[in-house]
């Protein structure tokens, strides 16, 4: 489970590898990758709207043209925005969001934000909107915008990082039929462990259903010390990975204050910090994402 799979045959989609790392993003004049990926699971506080955007600025500097997409009603992505500002619509300025565009009130273009950072863009959600229309996605309409938007993002960016509710519901069941691919946030603790099945066994039944996704990974995500209460919980992770055979990420992201100054800031820790421990981990969880999947864009050498 913890081998990596050997490159695409295609040398065209192929990772490469650069000497050093630069926050400078390297152009890319390929077409679009395509991937749409829904970060989830079914407990609250294991780590998705964090891992969401700090790994989506990490793909972003290795130069995937990168798309971060709010589906949780809490508007966690929203921290990450800084100074960009929030587009709005029509004679009263409501704020145009993703639930608005789920809702048919406004247009995908109205509700994007572009450049919150180099190759990153962000369609963001709101409160009130992003509440109605999730509770509507079983609407037909309302289902067919959100296939709407997937498949734009997989026509103008390499990746889009979808987040969603910390919760079992209509609008995470969605997400996953319209994503290639999944990633599980898990941090070592009881009530995250003790839910990973259930997140699994979501993800596997909407396969069978749709066809996708597949599981891309399982990333250990806040991990700190070296107790057994945590070595346990490590464990269990990976007796549930194995029974699953779903890949369990040998990167991890550790506990860290920058972390938590970055997010006050409302930048992710990599542009905050470049330096910080858990900046360099989402780095090295991104690279080892590429090589996973084999896609094209340059990692490290002697990773």
């Amino acid at each position: 489970m913890s081998q990596l799979p050997p490159p695409m045959a295609s040398s065209a989609w192929a990772p490469t590898t650069v000497s050093t790392w630069s926050a400078t993003p390297v152009p890319t004049t390929f077409p679009p990758l395509g991937e749409v990926v829904t970060v989830a699971h079914t407990k609250g506080g294991a780590g998705k709207t964090s891992l969401t955007f700090n790994l989506a600025y990490a793909l972003s500097t290795c130069g995937a043209k990168v798309l971060v997409v709010d589906l949780d009603q809490q508007t966690g992505q929203s921290v990450f925005l800084g100074d960009a500002a929030r587009p709005r619509i029509g004679e009263d300025q409501d704020v145009a969001d993703v639930g608005a565009v789920l809702l048919g009130r406004a247009k995908f273009e109205d509700a994007l934000i572009r450049d919150v950072h180099p190759n990153l863009d962000v369609l963001p959600a709101d409160e009130v909107s992003m509440g109605i229309a999730g509770r509507q996605l079983a609407d037909p309409w309302v289902r067919s915008r959100l296939v709407d938007i997937l498949d734009s993002a997989r026509a103008d960016w390499d990746i889009t990082l979808v987040d969603t509710p910390g919760h079992h519901s209509a609008v995470v069941t969605a997400a996953l039929s319209g994503s290639s691919g999944a990633i599980v946030p898990m941090v070592p603790e009881a009530g995250p462990v003790n839910e990973l099945p259930t997140i699994l066994k979501t993800i596997r039944k909407t396969a069978e259903v749709s066809g996708r996704p597949d599981v891309y990974g399982i990333i250990k995500m806040r991990v700190w010390g070296n107790s057994s209460y945590r070595r346990l919980a490590e464990d269990e992770i990976r007796v549930v990975a194995d029974r699953f055979e779903v890949p369990l990420f040998r990167n991890k992201i550790p506990e860290d204050a920058k972390f938590g100054e970055a997010h006050l800031v409302g930048l992710p820790v990599g542009a905050y910090l470049p330096s910080a421990r858990s900046a360099t981990a989402y780095r090295h969880v991104a690279y080892e994402l590429i090589q996973r999947r084999g896609w094209r864009f340059p990692v490290p050498e002697l990773l």
